[in-house]
């Protein structure tokens, strides 16, 4: 059976980008983990990076987990954060060059564009760990994408993305049908 890792976006420490809506990207994205996990038990792996000194520090031990099984693809849930309010869309991290990821990328795009109208803004190919966002999609050894479906500053995209049981039920099928 194929597995799949949900690596949450942010931490404790360090909570990741606040919507007035959802909340912080930590919170809002364990809760929607979790959920997927008890849809599709057997498919879905959980990491979190735990709390430290920073951020490389907390994601060289969760790689360290990470890589330690085989996994189909990994997907890192963020939602994206803009000073302008009306920025809206999806968007996908990826290795430069990962014919998989793209493909998973543009799928997944797809879906959201049709259950929540969203606007594809494309897939960005990282090449270097450096780059923000790379750090996991350059150091891990399965297929990884670092995922942004919508802009939490962006109030009427964040109230599509408030219904937890839609949001839920895309990963879910998304998953079981990829």
């Amino acid at each position: 059976m194929k597995k799949v890792a949900l690596i949450i976006g942010h931490n404790k420490r360090s909570k990741g980008a606040f919507s007035m809506i959802v909340g912080d990207e930590f919170g809002y994205w364990k809760n929607i983990a979790y959920k997927i996990k008890s849809a599709i038990p057997e498919m879905i792996d959980i990491y979190e990076r735990e709390p430290n000194q920073n951020y490389v520090r907390e994601m060289n031990k969760l790689l360290v987990e990470l890589n330690k099984h085989n996994y189909e693809y990994c997907l890192e849930l963020h939602f994206n954060s803009a000073l302008d309010s009306k920025a809206n869309g999806c968007e996908c991290l990826i290795y430069k060059g990962n014919k998989k990821a793209k493909e998973l990328s543009t799928n997944f795009m797809a879906r959201l564009q049709n259950i929540f109208n969203s606007k594809v803004r494309g897939v960005i190919e990282i090449a270097d760990s450096k780059t923000r966002g790379g750090y996991g999609i350059c150091n891990s050894k399965d297929t990884y994408v670092l995922l942004e479906p919508f802009f939490g500053s962006n109030v009427d995209e964040s109230l599509k993305f408030s219904v937890v049981k839609d949001v839920v039920e895309l990963f879910v099928n998304f998953i079981k049908e990829v």
